[in-house]
């Protein structure tokens, strides 16, 4: 009998081990059971006595009255985590889990041992939240205690005076004061966080106040059903382009030269390179013939401040050259004087009454505000990086949205005057009886007989308020027509601007026939080819359980194997 009595006693005890550890591997984490209400230490690897669980549960018990902060102790079998990087995420999954630490304050500490089969030897962690870190105890703090408090009893097995002197040296550094700097930080932070979102709205909001006051164009009624025989009386090409566009662009500066070039007072040449590569665009001075009724019927127009500027800047360029010719080079002199030429073009607008301020010193004072704007925002980001700060890092966010909102809103900012956009309304009813007579004739001519538009009364007019009015396109359609009529013979005369020459010789047909050496519409201006060619004026060449819901997110490890 005694045989089977032994035989069912091996039996028991193998049962019990065997429910011992499978309720260890149940422990090993993560992820980790759920926490127990009111319970802090969990020893799920059996190391701890009854009387240590019961000491630290009291300590910590006093932390968290006093400081409001949360650390928990947990044990556990795990050969795998057998480096310090193991156990330290081991420790932050733990944290995250169960979410130890208050939310918004990440107060947490968790003193982890993931220990071998020995029971013996394996790795500590003492980990810590964000706001433990910078309040209680900082890195070099924790690993100091490790170093000198628990290693000593980890290397001779002494769990329980590891994790008693773990949990009093927390207990040392959980104060009162240390508490309520904590305290005044995260809050502060939350001020920052919100203060900041608040101050970008606010941002935008004076912007936008600032845009319906200021900025907003009058309504002046328009409909595409609205037809103008002629543009506004005193208005050039170039400020055309200005006020349609709302601040200056190189359509403006391309319109203004195409106006000189059409009075006889500039020469455009359109040169290929090798092989029909390498486009490039000079403007050679001329004198203007007085025998040219086209010129002199132009010329009844005055000039504007801007084009007198232009003409007088290039023919400084000219005088340098034996033809009076200005390359590519020359150009990009000319374009230093670019700023000059959009201040002397919006000045005559102002002047006009077509705007109350000049667009682009509007534009650049509310770009210098998004610039600033940005700067600060950007001081406030590398401020969060440093501190950390992730309220500071939400305002840092919020003023660069408002920058970038302030530096991308400020072409809207100028405005026209009610009589400017009176103007706005006519020029754009204006370009739709230029647009539908172009679309309707073979030749510039035909378009100058249209009675659509009886104000016009050169082709060249027609050409150079085309461009304005950014109908360059139509005008070249209706130069290829007149081209294909040419060369069928069907055209007794064709006209073509006599200041377009292609190639470095002269001009590209003239005023009259327009037959030989037409090479594939050579003659033709390339506009769209003309604007990229010219794109380089004005451009410098290119020299859960019962805790807070805490995270790990800004926390740190400390410990080391034993």
């Amino acid at each position: 009998m005694r045989r089977p009595e032994l035989r069912l006693s091996l039996v028991a005890a193998l049962a019990l081990v065997a429910a011992f550890v499978a309720a260890v591997a149940i422990g090993a984490g993560p992820p980790y059971p759920s926490p127990v209400d009111g319970q802090t230490v969990y020893d799920t690897a059996g190391v701890l006595s009854p009387a240590t669980r019961a000491r630290a549960e009291s300590i910590i018990a006093g932390i968290e009255q006093r400081s409001a902060a949360q650390v928990v102790v947990y044990t556990q079998i795990k050969p795998e985590s057998d480096t310090q990087d193991a156990a330290a995420r081991d420790a932050a999954a733990l944290i995250d889990q169960w979410g130890i630490g208050r939310k918004g304050f990440d107060d947490s500490l968790v003193i982890l041992l993931d220990l071998d089969e020995s029971r013996c030897h394996g790795q500590a962690q003492l980990y810590a939240g964000s706001g433990f870190r910078a309040a209680f105890m900082t890195d070099a703090d924790r690993q100091s205690v490790f170093d000198n408090e628990m290693a000593p009893h980890l290397r001779d097995c002494d769990m329980d005076g590891a994790v008693l002197a773990a949990v009093q040296a927390a207990d040392r550094a959980t104060t009162p004061q240390n508490a309520g700097r904590l305290e005044l930080a995260r809050q502060l932070n939350a001020v920052l966080g919100f203060g900041g979102l608040l101050l970008g709205v606010l941002l935008v909001g004076w912007w936008l106040w600032h845009w319906l006051r200021y900025g907003r164009d009058p309504v002046y009624l328009d409909d595409p059903s609205i037809y103008m025989p002629a543009p506004p009386p005193r208005l050039t090409p170039a400020t055309a382009v200005l006020i349609m566009e709302g601040r200056c662009t190189r359509r403006a500066l391309t319109t203004a030269l195409l106006d000189l070039a059409s009075r006889g007072e500039l020469v455009f040449r359109h040169e290929s390179g090798l092989l029909g590569f390498g486009s490039k665009v000079g403007v050679q001075i001329s004198k203007p013939d007085e025998e040219d009724v086209h010129q002199r019927l132009i010329r009844r127009s005055p000039l504007g401040p801007g084009e007198k500027l232009a003409l007088e800047k290039i023919s400084d360029i000219a005088s340098e050259d034996a033809d009076a010719y200005v390359d590519q080079k020359g150009l990009l002199e000319f374009g230093k004087s670019v700023d000059a030429f959009n201040d002397r073009l919006e000045g005559g607008a102002v002047a006009g009454g077509w705007y109350r301020r000049k667009p682009s010193s509007v534009i650049q004072r509310w770009q210098w505000l998004g610039f600033a704007e940005l700067a600060v925002a950007a001081l406030a980001f590398w401020g969060a990086v440093k501190l950390p700060s992730d309220g500071l890092t939400v305002a840092a966010i919020a003023l660069g949205l408002a920058g970038a909102a302030t530096l991308f809103g400020s072409r809207w900012m100028p405005a026209v005057t009610q009589p400017g956009s009176m103007v706005r309304a006519w020029l754009f009813a204006y370009r739709r009886t230029l647009q539908r007579t172009l679309e309707q004739s073979r030749s510039m001519d035909e378009v100058v007989a249209s009675k659509a538009v009886p104000w016009v009364e050169t082709p060249d007019q027609a050409l150079v308020w085309g461009v304005a009015l950014g109908l360059h396109r139509d005008v070249e359609r209706v130069l290829e027509r007149t081209a294909e009529d040419d060369r069928k013979g069907l055209a007794a005369t064709a006209w073509y601007p006599v200041w377009y020459a292609s190639g470095s010789g002269g001009g590209g047909g003239g005023s009259g026939a327009g037959g030989g050496g037409l090479m594939a519409g050579s003659a033709i201006p390339s506009f769209g080819g003309m604007f990229a060619a010219l794109g380089t004026i004005g451009n410098s060449p290119s020299s859960s359980g019962g805790f807070g819901g805490g995270g790990s997110s800004g926390g740190g490890g400390a410990g080391g194997s034993f």
